[in-house]
């Protein structure tokens, strides 16, 4: 009687454990599907953010190019910049380009050029800034902002913006056959480009203005 009641009770730890067993594989394989679910969501969520967030910049980059841009002469693309011009015939466009780079002094430059068939000189078009703007804020950006200032009142005094003209290495720049403007705000440079592409892309000429 005592050997039965020992085998029953043996028969029922192991069904026990083999039930304990089944219950972890279970605990852990819920514990991992939670987690890739979660992992999944915030996955969908950062795409999510990120295409909210191209959609709003489009918006307003198409904006701005409306503001700036008004239809012309279908035959050129006119541009103006503080004082400077440039026109060039739609069909005589042989490429165009935007890219980004730094310069020596660290320096980001956003530049836009424009190469046209059988012309003489290559046209660029560039925003610079010191490299610590385009980062978040932070001591060295008030260092700039500051510089910024006392050049500003520098160049008043002066009756001219110096920091808006073009800067060049003589003769490096000046003699390499390139026509040169300085942008100030990275958004028009921007604009500027959606209106050279679409010009080039439609073959339909329009005037943008950047005062």
């Amino acid at each position: 009687m005592t050997v039965k009641i020992f085998i029953l009770a043996l028969v029922k730890s192991n069904q026990m454990w083999e039930s304990s067993g089944m219950m972890k594989t279970i605990i852990c394989a819920f514990v991992l599907g939670a987690g890739s679910l979660a992992m999944a969501q915030g996955t969908n969520n950062n795409n999510n953010n990120n295409t909210a967030n191209n959609t709003a910049r489009q918006d307003e980059l198409e904006a701005r190019v409306k503001e700036l841009e008004t239809p012309s002469n279908t035959r050129f693309w006119q541009c103006n910049i503080n004082g400077g011009e440039i026109m060039v015939a739609v069909d005589r466009i042989g490429s165009i380009s935007k890219t980004q780079y730094l310069l020596d002094g660290g320096l980001l430059c956003t530049e836009v050029t424009i190469d046209t068939l059988g012309g003489q000189s290559l046209t660029r078009i560039y925003h610079v800034v010191p490299a610590t703007e385009a980062v978040a804020a932070n001591a060295a950006t008030k260092i700039v902002d500051r510089a910024k200032e006392v050049l500003d009142n520098t160049s008043a005094r002066a009756g001219s913006r110096l920091h808006e003209m073009v800067q060049k290495s003589y003769p490096t720049t000046t003699h390499a056959h390139t026509v040169e403007f300085r942008v100030m705000q990275l958004q028009d440079l921007e604009a500027l480009y959606s209106s050279l592409k679409a010009t080039w892309t439609s073959g339909k000429g329009r005037t943008f203005t950047i005062r």
